[in-house]
Formats: C-alpha cells, structure tokens, sequence
C-alpha cells in the first residue's frame, strides 16, 4: 500500500489548520501577533496552498519544498519558545507594540502550538521522502 498520499493529505490538513486557527487568533480574539509570529506564518501559510496543491496533483516530489519551510518554521517557533520563557536573555528578538515574551494562552502557548504542527509537516515530509527513495 502506498502511504504517500495518505501523508500528504495528512500534512495538508496539519497545515490548513495551522493557518486556519493562526486567523482566528489574529482575526476572532484579536491577538495581535508579534515579530515572531509574523515569521511562523511565512512558514505556515504557503504550505497550506503548496500541500493543497500537491496533494490535488498527487504529487509526491512536493516534500523538500514542504521540509525546508517546515524546518526554518520549526525554528523560529523554538526561538520563540525560548523568548517566552526566559525574556531576559533575548533582548533583541521582538520589539513593541507586541513584545514576543507575551503569552496569550499560557497553558498551550501559541509558538508551542505552532512548533507542533511544523514538527508534524516535517514528520510527514521526512516518511514521504523515503516513501519516494524506494
């Protein structure tokens, strides 16, 4: 059974959530969004078109685009983390208006949500590309 679909569908959804639930923070909680997260949704938001895309076109050779965006997104929300929970050793990272040492949900902070789905893409992206090698 060929699983490259299956991950890319799943990839797919991963990131039309992200994007999709990055929105209604912004748009529907108005949380507005620091420099950082500004950076993550570079990462996030292209995937949700690329993934959509290649996954309408079965294409399977989609995977280091997805990983590498995945990658640079994956660190900037671990920066982000670590801003957040020592803001004193980062004193460049983030400027006002949004400081990016504020934590709107900090049982599930918003970068940690981010890292998460980033993880997972690359997750997916890493299966696929040895699913493709065979």
């Amino acid at each position: 059974m060929q699983r490259g679909p299956l991950l890319l569908g799943f990839a797919w959804v991963v990131a039309l959530v992200a994007t999709l639930g990055s929105l209604y923070y912004s748009e529907v909680r108005l949380f507005l969004p620091c420099e950082l997260c500004w950076y993550q949704r570079i990462f996030m938001y292209p995937q949700a078109v690329l993934l959509g895309l290649a996954l309408w076109r079965q294409d399977l050779g989609v995977w280091p685009y997805s990983l590498a965006l995945s990658l640079i997104g994956g660190s900037i929300s671990t920066l982000h983390l670590l801003e957040q929970r020592f803001p004193e050793l980062f004193t460049l990272a983030c400027k006002p208006p949004v400081p990016c040492s504020v934590e709107y949900i900090p049982q599930f902070p918003i970068p940690l949500q981010a890292l998460i789905a980033f993880l997972l893409i690359t997750f997916s992206m890493g299966l696929l590309a040895r699913e493709a090698r065979r």
